[in-house]
């Protein structure tokens, strides 16, 4: 196995939570950072993904269709191993991302999610899209009453 890269791209780290990843597919991508070659290539089989978190195969293969729709992995693989995009890999250094970039031979593919400052709404949010607030005052605290309310036993 080669050297385990500790150099990632802090600024894309930032705005991965915008691809609102689903928690099995974030698990799985958890996983595969961990156990990438520098530049993103990750030799493992789904099988082995799917015994590290205890889950079937056909789960593991619904994520890794999630993160290819979302850009995060190539659609070109070679069975056994998955790419990461390179904006995402690991590297060897600073230095290294930037020559590996740059090389015309590094395939860059578009990711497929917002890279802004704000995060959308999540997808299972059943509020989405609706005039729902659920803070409608913005934060401001709530009148308190003139008077208290007597209070009287029933009976």
């Amino acid at each position: 196995m080669s050297t385990v890269p500790g150099f990632h791209n802090p600024e894309i780290f930032e705005v991965l939570p915008n691809a609102c990843l689903s928690p099995t597919a974030r698990d799985v991508f958890d996983v595969l950072t961990a156990r990438q070659e520098p530049g993103g290539l990750v030799r493992i089989r789904q099988q082995d993904i799917a015994e590290r978190l205890g889950l079937t195969q056909s789960v593991v293969s619904r994520a890794i269709g999630q993160l290819r729709d979302k850009g995060i992995l190539s659609e070109r693989q070679r069975k056994g191993t998955v790419l990461i995009h390179p904006l995402l890999a690991g590297y060897e250094s600073l230095a290294h991302m930037a020559n590996h970039l740059k090389d015309p031979n590094t395939f860059l593919w578009p990711l497929n999610f917002p890279t802004g400052d704000i995060r959308p709404p999540r997808t299972r949010d059943a509020r989405t899209g609706t005039d729902f607030d659920p803070d409608p005052d913005g934060g401001e605290d709530a009148p308190v009453p003139d008077t208290r309310p007597a209070l009287r036993l029933a009976g």
